[in-house]
């Protein structure tokens, strides 16, 4: 009897274990969880007046074949009436001490809007005529600048990779961050050639939920319940699986190899003999676990570096008609490092507000690359900066209702310029000795809950044909 151990229990994690009993020969599957809850950075508050309060990721974007992924898992949990959905938002950027909007038809991009000093098509232009790089990677600043010019780079790129990554540019990987349009300049000479000359996806949808978000336009979806929801479902299914088994409180402490190939896996006083084990946690909390005769291997996994985000939910007992509605707005660094952006939660999802008295909320994401700027305040202290930010830049002003004040410790992996060799370095030691051991989650390929889905099914996918 072949037995499966997946370490931790977010997203990564239970997506792992779910594609294992769907797709896999394993007839033992244990999840193993160092803390009392489930889900990992997703954290859905519900208060008892009906709110609901995102702690970490606050939706998912259906976009792209990871997305369609996370989709098809939606309709297979049976969350399809549970989805809350959005069309596009006017998105905007925070520079010079005004909101700027960023460009969302096609005559916006024929002219100059603040704070670009041409049009978004001049700068489409300029990309076109750009010579091809021959450098392995660069950071995603030096790209952006060689290829569309400082503005873009410095005002649509940083802000960009601030929301995604909480990331500085000057030192991100373009290569590792965005593979897709690294890819494009490579194959085709241009980003925009790329978009305009290579092959179009043609695969058939069978999907219903993915042919509604097409048809329909969604830009981004969370649940009713908020985005811990998919977790839930995720944990439900799971529990109903043959085989399964969820622990949580059970952190491992030690990973040995064993000379007949299999890993031995150390929890509570306890060990347990698997033929493989999915590790979805944090890289560097992965290397403090194994044994210390694979110290390259260990090495390599702690040079993936990780931010600290802090996260202010804020609340304000009115509701406040904004007459710049949209998703929310970036500040790009130049404007200030500490405060990354604002979302403004019930303009995007308004069903999560609270029930007995009109409220409006907002998300304050500090921190990030620049969380030492932040270092040494106090949970008032961020609370303060946060509202003060919050009032300044929407131009409001109310009662705070509700705020709490989350940080997020090493909560995004940062994939600096080289990330790809450290991966290749990786994986390669990993196939070189034939370990029994599988790397997935966010510190490797991508950090969004689409990244972490759809590359724990490729991997569950391709490990289940070693083991049949």
């Amino acid at each position: 009897m072949k037995t499966a151990v997946v370490i931790g229990g977010g997203v990564s994690g239970l997506a792992a274990a779910h594609y294992l009993g769907k797709k896999s020969n394993f007839a033992k599957i244990l999840v193993l969880e160092a803390s009392s809850r489930l889900g990992g950075w997703l954290q859905s508050i519900h208060h008892p007046d009906g709110s609901v309060q995102e702690l970490g990721p606050r939706s998912i974007r259906p976009a792209g074949r990871a997305g369609q992924n996370t989709l098809e898992l939606v309709e297979e949990l049976n969350l399809a009436d549970q989805v809350l959905w959005v069309r596009a938002q006017n998105r905007y950027l925070y520079v010079n001490g005004e909101k700027c909007a960023l460009p969302n038809s096609l005559g916006a991009l024929v002219k100059a809007q603040k704070p670009f000093s041409r049009s978004f098509l001049s700068y489409i232009m300029k990309e076109v005529f750009q010579k091809r790089s021959d450098e392995e990677d660069e950071s995603i600043y030096d790209f952006m600048e060689r290829r569309m010019g400082k503005e873009m780079a410095c005002y649509a790129f940083d802000p960009l990779c601030r929301g995604i990554f909480a990331g500085d540019i000057r030192h991100l990987s373009m290569r590792s961050c965005f593979p897709e349009l690294y890819k494009l300049e490579k194959h085709y000479g241009s980003i925009v050639k790329g978009f305009l000359f290579s092959p179009k996806d043609k695969s058939q949808i069978t999907s219903k939920l993915v042919k509604k978000a097409r048809l329909e336009r969604w830009s981004t979806y969370s649940f009713r319940r908020g985005v811990l929801q998919l977790v839930n479902a995720l944990e439900e299914s799971l529990r109903q699986t043959k085989g399964t088994e969820i622990h949580t409180d059970a952190p491992c402490s030690k990973l040995h190899f064993t000379s007949d190939g299999k890993l031995v896996v150390s929890v509570n006083g306890e060990e347990v003999k698997a033929d493989h084990v999915f590790s979805s946690i944090y890289a560097k909390n992965l290397s403090q676990i194994l044994s210390k005769d694979h110290s390259s291997f260990t090495s390599d996994l702690r040079k993936i570096p990780a931010v600290n985000v802090v996260v202010v939910c804020v609340e304000i007992a009115e509701k406040l008609n904004l007459i710049e509605s949209g998703f929310g707005h970036l500040l790009p660094s130049s404007e200030d490092r500490k405060v990354l952006g604002v979302v403004y939660d019930s303009c995007v999802f308004p069903q999560h507000d609270r029930q007995d008295i009109p409220s409006s909320r907002f998300t304050v994401m500090m921190g990030g690359a620049w969380y030492e700027e932040l270092k040494g305040m106090s949970d008032q202290e961020l609370q303060e900066l946060a509202i003060s930010s919050l009032f300044t830049q929407m131009g409001i002003s109310g009662t705070v209702s509700k705020v709490k004040v989350t940080l997020m410790k090493e909560c995004i992996p940062q994939y600096l310029v080289g990330h790809h060799q450290l991966l290749e370095r990786i994986f390669t030691y990993i196939q070189d000795r034939n370990l029994p051991l599988s790397l997935v989650g966010s510190s490797y390929r991508g950090p969004s809950i689409n990244d972490c889905i759809n590359n724990a099914r490729i991997e569950v996918e391709r490990i289940s044909k070693l083991y049949c």
